[in-house]
């Protein structure tokens, strides 16, 4: 039966089955040798050691079985480490055996008495215990202490590189176990486990060192390292992860996919291959990530763990940054929400949903988002300084600093401080700002002067120098910022900035290489590239300008509408049209309309570009700027066709003062270079009346003592031709006056634009014909000679200037000199005084009225104002003085534009002494009044002008226009009557001219 239950003892999980039936005979036959000694072995196999121990004992205390007892107990403490377990069991077995100490027994006995008084055995017990118990970083110390008295001791080399890796150590580890294999023994039951051990640890450093090659971003070197990983382990999921993860780095999608489903396959829970696809699929799109998501399994998304919301947040909120950079801020305050809703203690995606709810138009919206942040986290100082932020961001300064007040100071991070200074010095320059446009420059600077040393005032101070033209102060406030940041790009710039300013462009250039542009040296605001390009520009060099505005574009398209792209985008248009590319210019101001808010969509049609660049009430300083230079462009660009008919009636003598006067012009408009060219003709009739019937002695040629028969009606026609450009700068057209006058000749004039500070001024020379009577404009016949004579020019120069900030004060003023020549008449000389100021009573966008006063001096070398033959038929008295009261009402609304005007006047008038006939060589000989004289004289009186101007847009390409002016002032009565239709070839549908622009005949061009 013993025999049996031995056998049946090695079948597998009946061991415990033949112990309990071998106990059980024990019991029934006590004392047999034999079975106790097979039962003894079994239950040492079966770890029951005590069992053992205690059935040994009981052999022992019999005779028969006592040295069969003694031999398997001592092969057993034999098998076991040297401890105070092992000591004991010795104890046990010497008393057993009769307390005889001289036998093998009792010399084991005495020799692990010695080694457990040993300090360093004692310390290898310790290590080893301390390993079985998982503790490897308590075991280290021990064991190495234990390792310097027994440097062979395999057991311990083996358990310190078991310590060493569950600590990390793993090439310590590796090291260690393969000195341990190498003085075990062969039949050590230790070689395998630390082989396999040896094994993992190889497999886990070179994960490791994978890991941080690819951190290093050496992919190469990381995949070598995770193939090595492979070849150790093929069924792990980790080699084939870091694999995927190489790929992934790479760009090379499709073998990273392959990796991690291998990774996957080993492994279908890996958190780690499962992120890794994530991250794949995200690069791919998030709504395949997202879809890759909702296909996994539980048990997947539950090796997750709580990342999955926060993975799902991440992949909505990279889908709603897809919408954002196409303004789609709608939508993607929707796709944000839905993030928020997994991850409600976001407090970063919590200020971008309401930064673009507040874009989509729904402020509301967006301080509800914050409200129940607010109120889920209120002492959170994360959420105190971004909520902070946000009002900031929507010029709510004041309440910003009331929220981070709410926090006590002790919870503050380094970041609120910062804000809450900022916030605080932002108050103060506001309020120096106010004072500032109301007029206070020294009550502003005061403000910033009596705060303590900031670079932030002191960049102001320095800009405000600048806009004020001091541009010696504005270099002495950049240069003491620099000397405290010499790293400031604000100061270096504003420095350039002022050098320039002061027209000293060679040492701006020189500096213009050492500032950040941005673009290579690292990030820069899009308003301090704007201001280096615009640097760049303004000391020659279009093309290094051209190029930061190149590059900044995309990044200014890119953002949301902020007045910082809008206003990079302006001036880069600016550039464009300087470097005579107009249609790259117009594209960048509709991008810039987008960027500033003015649209949703940056316009591509004419119709809606042009109808943007209409100026509303409550633009700003910039919107109304590209407002304006979008439509200058355009306008520049566009070509117009315009027909104009014009009448003049002006009452006096019929025959030569009682003037009738038609002039149709057709005139077309182009672009042309970076101006426009213009192409002029006039038709022109005159009628003066006429002498009656018979012969008539009329003070006209030759007529007045000896009579003329012909030439009763004194009219004329024709048409004169004109050419011309013009630009901001620059403006000239040559031309004829009528062809089919009697006096046919060229005319024509040119002249230049500029600013002297706040001053406009024009300066021009100019040949141009007096058109106020048939003589002067186009001369005449004497019935008697057959002389012709008349036509009449002015050739001089004039100097104009004004003064207009856009405030309701104006000033303007004129002077000119002109040599007054024509053929048969007497040369004269002339000089004009002329100025007037103007009060604007109301100053709208759309609505301007203004009263002012006007004051004119001439002074005429001669009288030449009669017919006779030799004078010239124009007014020209030797003084005049005039004063006048000016007041003019005009408005426009979407498809109209008028004006209302008038004034009252005095005037005073002197006249010298003056030949009737001033060239005697033109007279016959016995004219009878060929000496006479004509009475010079005084005359003062008051005038009233009326003036009516009013337009009508009929669509984009039609334009209809009136207008009626009445002069009525002593002696002097010309009125006018006009109607007129303007074609625009690319349509205009921004506002209309206020006041109306008539085409002005040519021979009254200045």
């Amino acid at each position: 039966a013993v025999e049996y239950w031995r056998l049946v003892a090695r079948l597998s999980e009946q061991g415990s089955l033949a112990i309990s039936r071998l106990q059980a005979l024990d019991r029934r036959y006590p004392g047999n040798g034999n079975l106790r000694a097979v039962l003894v072995g079994l239950l040492f196999d079966a770890n029951r050691a005590e069992q053992g121990f205690v059935l040994l004992q009981l052999m022992a205390a019999e005779p028969a079985t006592r040295l069969q007892a003694v031999d398997l107990w001592l092969a057993q403490i034999k098998r076991m480490p040297v401890s105070e377990q092992s000591l004991a069991q010795l104890e046990r077995l010497v008393a057993a055996s009769g307390g005889n100490g001289e036998g093998q027994a009792g010399e084991l006995l005495r020799q692990q008495q010695t080694l457990l008084a040993d300090p360093a055995f004692r310390a290898r017990l310790r290590g080893l215990a301390l390993v079985e118990q998982g503790q490897g970083a308590a075991a280290i110390p021990p064991l190495k202490q234990a390792l310097a008295a027994y440097p062979e001791d395999a057991s311990l080399l083996g358990a310190l590189a078991q310590a060493y890796g569950r600590e990390g150590n793993r090439s310590k580890a590796i090291s260690l176990f393969e000195r341990a294999l190498q003085r075990a023994d062969p039949d050590s039951s230790e070689r395998s486990k630390w082989q396999s051990l040896l094994q993992s640890n190889l497999y886990w450093l070179l994960i490791q060192q994978g890991g941080q090659a690819l951190q290093a971003r050496q992919p190469g070197r990381a995949q070598e390292y995770y193939r090595q990983a492979q070849v150790l382990d093929d069924s792990d999921a980790y080699a084939w992860l870091g694999l995927g993860e190489v790929a992934l780095a790479r760009g090379q999608a499709e073998q990273a996919e392959h990796h991690f489903r291998q990774a996957l396959r080993r492994d279908p829970v890996n958190a780690g291959a499962l992120r890794g696809m994530l991250a794949l699929y995200r690069q791919q799109s998030p709504a395949r990530a997202l879809n890759y998501l909702d296909r996994l399994p539980r048990r997947q998304l539950q090796a997750l763990g709580d990342s999955e919301p926060q993975l799902r947040s991440e992949l909505l909120q990279q889908q709603a940054e897809r919408l954002e950079q196409g303004q789609q801020w709608q939508a993607a305050a929707d796709m944000l929400s839905r993030a928020r809703q997994l991850t409600p203690d976001n407090v970063w995606l919590t200020y971008r949903l309401a930064s673009d709810w507040r874009k989509a138009g729904q402020p509301d919206r967006a301080d509800q988002a914050f409200a129940e942040l607010v109120s889920r986290r209120p002492d959170d100082p994360e959420q105190v300084y971004a909520y902070a932020l946000y009002l900031s961001s929507s010029e709510r300064e004041e309440a910003a600093l009331a929220h981070l007040n709410r926090l006590p100071s002790a919870r503050r991070i380094t970041d609120i401080d910062e804000l809450a200074r900022r916030l605080e010095q932002d108050q103060l320059l506001a309020e120096a700002r106010r004072l500032r446009e109301q007029g206070d420059q020294d009550g502003a600077t005061a403000i910033l002067l009596a705060q303590p040393g900031s670079t932030r005032i002191d960049l102001t101070l320095a800009d405000w120098a600048l806009e004020e033209g001091d541009h010696e102060r504005a270099l002495t406030g950049y240069r003491q910022v620099q000397q405290r940041e010499p790293e400031s790009d604000e100061a270096r710039l504003g420095e350039v900035e002022a050098l320039i300013a002061g027209g000293n462009l060679v040492q701006a250039r020189r500096q213009l290489p050492g500032l950040n542009t941005g673009i290579e040296q690292g990030p820069l605001s899009l308003n301090s590239v704007r201001r280096t390009a615009n640097a760049w520009a303004a000391v020659g060099e279009w093309q290094r300008a051209g190029q930061l505005f190149q590059d900044a574009r995309s990044q200014a398209r890119q953002q949301a509408p902020s007045q910082e792209s809008a206003l990079l985008l302006r001036d880069a248009a600016r550039l464009a049209r300087h470097k005579g590319q107009p249609q790259r210019a117009l594209y960048d101001y509709s991008q810039a309309m987008a960027a500033g808010e003015l649209a949703d969509h940056p316009p591509t049609e004419n119709d809606d570009l042009t109808r943007l660049t209409r100026v509303e009430t409550d633009d700003d300083w910039l919107t109304r700027s590209i407002r304006a230079d979008a439509a200058s462009l355009y306008r520049q660009m566009d070509t117009t066709i315009t027909l104009d008919h014009d009448y003049l009636r002006s009452s006096g003598t019929g025959g030569y003062s009682d003037l009738a006067a038609h002039t149709s012009m057709l005139e077309l408009e182009t672009p042309m270079f970076d101006g426009r060219a213009f192409f002029r003709a006039d038709m022109v009739q005159m009628d003066a009346g006429s002498f009656g019937g018979g012969v008539y002695n009329e003070t006209f040629g030759t007529c007045r003592e000896v009579g003329c028969s012909t030439y009763h009606v004194q009219s004329t026609a024709g048409g004169s031709v004109g050419v011309g450009w013009r630009d901001e700068r620059l403006q000239g057209d040559i031309g004829t006056t009528p062809l089919g006058f009697e006096v046919v000749d060229w005319v024509g004039g040119l002249g230049y634009s500029g600013d002297w500070r706040d001053i406009g001024w024009t300066l021009s020379a100019s040949r141009r014909p007096m058109a106020s009577s048939l003589l002067a404009f186009g001369g005449s016949r004497d019935p008697n000679t057959g002389i012709i004579w008349g036509g009449v020019r002015a050739i001089g120069i004039s100097l104009s200037g004004s003064y207009d900030q856009g405030g309701a004060h104006g000033l303007w003023g004129n002077i000119d000199t002109s040599l007054l020549t024509g053929e048969n008449v007497e040369d004269n000389h002339r000089v004009r005084l002329m100025g007037g100021y103007y009060y604007k009573l109301v100053n709208q966008a759309h609505r301007r009225i203004s009263v002012g006063v006007n004051s004119m001096w001439w002074q005429y070398q001669k009288d030449l104002s009669g017919y006779s033959l030799g004078q010239g038929g124009y007014y020209s008295p030797q003084q005049y003085q005039s004063l006048a009261l000016p007041v003019s009402y005009r408005q426009r609304t979407d498809n109209w534009s008028w004006e209302l005007g008038g004034s009252v006047s005095w005037s005073r008038a002197v006249t010298e002494d003056q030949r009737r006939y001033p060239l005697a060589g033109l007279i016959p000989d016995g004219l009878p009044d060929a000496n006479a004289i004509e009475r010079g004289g005084s005359s003062s009186g008051f005038g009233y002008t009326l003036l009516t101007l009013v337009e009508r847009r009929l669509n984009a390409h039609w334009t209809l226009g009136a207008g009626i002016d009445i002069q009525q002032a002593r002696d002097y009565t010309p009125s006018h009557g006009l109607l007129y239709l303007r074609y625009s070839l690319g349509g205009w549908q921004g506002d209309l001219d206020l006041p109306p622009q008539p085409l002005t005949p040519y021979a009254e061009f200045k």
